[in-house]
């Protein structure tokens, strides 16, 4: 194997032992020296490709951005189509990545724990993808429910569609014991399904409500 090889096998090797060690212990809680461990890898090795633990921890997050573009469908792929086909296809990709059995588990794993002790990587993680996820569902209800409803209306509806989604991945161990018969990583499409029809009737009844609200104002 070549210098340039054994390097790029070392470095990928301590990204893959420190997601997982990441995502089982917390950023605070995980070490070098563990990590590199797993890696079969010296310390000296984790701080020339790194620096030092925050840089690792950067890098881990752009290597799970990685394995997601290389994953996972585009979120919301439906240029062209109706809003209302857009929308559907936006919540089936979601739906799609967030149950995907063969997803790895440490992604989520990883996520969650960022969630409960944030650090600047979530920042980071909300300003490259989140944010842009979260225009591009808020910009096809803004089409849906049209331009007299409210910024801050907009911004409910974008959370509310992104929050049913993120349910049944979240409490998949609740769902799990009060609907032994729901499994949702087997049922994809019809969660998708129902999500969309109950969102959009929703988003209609504000636009319904929008028009009479113009109509009594005009009159």
């Amino acid at each position: 194997m070549k210098q340039a090889e054994r390097s790029a096998d070392t470095r990928r090797r301590l990204l893959e032992a420190a997601v997982e060690v990441f995502a089982e212990d917390g950023f605070r809680n995980a070490t070098i020296e563990r990590i590199c461990r797993r890696a079969r890898a010296n310390i000296a090795a984790a701080h020339y490709y790194f620096g030092d633990k925050q840089g690792l921890y950067t890098a881990v997050f752009e290597y799970a951005e990685q394995q997601r573009v290389q994953q996972d469908a585009i979120l919301g792929d439906g240029n062209g189509m109706p809003p209302e086909e857009r929308l559907r296809a936006y919540v089936a990709a979601f739906l799609s990545r967030l149950l995907d059995p063969q997803r790895p588990a440490w992604l989520a794993r990883l996520l969650a724990r960022e969630l409960i002790e944030p650090t600047p990587a979530l920042d980071r993680l909300v300003s490259r993808r989140m944010r842009a996820n979260h225009e591009q569902l808020a910009s096809i209800i803004r089409e849906l429910v049209g331009p007299a409803v409210s910024d801050d209306v907009i911004r409910l509806c974008t959370l509310s569609v992104i929050s049913q989604c993120v349910f049944y991945r979240n409490s998949a161990a609740i769902v799990a014991r009060l609907y032994p018969e729901l499994v949702p990583a087997t049922e994809v499409q019809r969660i998708a399904d129902h999500v969309a029809e109950f969102s959009l009737a929703a988003i209609r009844g504000l636009r319904e409500a929008s028009r009479d609200a113009e109509e009594r104002h005009v009159s």
